[in-house]
């Protein structure tokens, strides 16, 4: 049987209930992003240690049974699925903790999948509110899209929790990764000349450690020598690699130093708010010295910070000759 039908050519197609609405309608536009969020969910699951990743898959389902209620089928959001999720949410915030910051998503594969459907969920809400304008939706439906941003936020802080660190990867250690037996093709070199193996080196050394990651890296004057993504690794890690680059090689330091003297109270705090955005605060970016002299930076992003740190580390040492 084909998977296409023809049947929706002239931008018209159909719900259970409902014949020949135009696809830009409100009800698709609330439907294509569920459908989203539940794919971005599914991106997370690989990364999550079992109790969360069944969490999400649980989710997804709800989410498939809360697309029929909406397309016309049985009523799925119901007072007694919100304080559910209610109850969920309040399980998960009392392992965790109140949160009193602002959350940067990204600290590790998992929780940036988390936070990236639940942006989608929080576009649903305001998407359902066209919606609900002509009637097409439920005042329990809408609650329960609120509820459902809710619990993916917190599910993505568990993920970001010490007791989730390290879940859905080969590798948890914090030890140097070794560079035995490692040597660039070039010996004496300009950065420009050795800049794709280096990515690769580190991109194959991720691999062993069951992660996805893009590397970059850029000359002392914060241009882009190469970048290499990985097979499936995340779309976001490539803006983050290069900056992670640009960050290190235009302030001299890793990117896990910048962190620690922006933060609060300390010196170059405000600093991420520079640059036009380009500046990373967080592991994973490391310049690169030649003769003592800073000839340009590594930036590797896929991890969690503390892997990207790792990865960057290692490429640094292969990059300078180092064990």
């Amino acid at each position: 049987m084909s998977i296409y039908t023809k049947a929706g050519d002239r931008g018209f197609t159909s719900t259970i209930n409902r014949k020949n609405i135009p696809k830009n309608s409100p009800i698709f536009s609330v439907l294509g992003t569920l459908d989203e969020a539940s794919s971005a969910l599914g991106t997370a699951k690989p990364h999550l240690e079992k109790e969360l990743a069944e969490k999400v898959d649980r989710l997804q389902k709800d989410i498939f049974a809360f697309n029929g209620e909406l397309a016309g089928a049985e009523k799925f959001a119901t007072a007694e699925k919100i304080r559910a999720l209610e109850q969920e949410i309040d399980s998960i915030t009392s392992r965790l903790g109140e949160m009193k910051v602002f959350i940067t998503p990204g600290k590790n594969a998992g929780s940036a999948a988390l936070d990236l459907a639940r942006t989608m969920m929080r576009r649903c809400e305001r998407e359902a509110i066209s919606l609900s304008q002509i009637g097409g939706i439920s005042r329990e439906a809408m609650s329960w899209i609120n509820r459902a941003s809710d619990y993916i936020y917190a599910l993505a802080r568990l993920a970001d929790s010490d007791e989730a660190a390290g879940a859905g990867t080969k590798f948890s250690g914090k030890q140097p990764l070794s560079t035995n037996g490692i040597r660039l093709a070039v010996e004496k070199h300009n950065l420009s000349d050795i800049a794709d193996d280096l990515c690769k080196v580190v991109i194959a050394k991720a691999r062993e450690m069951g992660i996805k990651v893009v590397a970059a890296v850029c000359d002392n004057g914060g241009n882009l020598l190469s970048l290499k993504r990985d097979d499936d690794a995340f779309i976001a890690s490539i803006d983050i690699a290069i900056n992670k680059a640009f960050t290190s090689t235009s302030l001299k330091m890793s990117t896990k130093q910048v962190g620690e003297l922006s933060q609060p109270g300390a010196s170059l705090y405000g600093l991420q708010y520079t640059n036009s955005g380009r500046i990373v605060i967080f592991g994973g970016g490391e310049p690169l010295l030649m003769n003592g002299e800073i000839v340009g930076a590594l930036g590797v992003s896929g991890g969690s910070a503390e892997e990207d740190t790792l990865l960057c580390e290692f490429g640094k040492r292969v990059f300078e000759g180092g064990n």
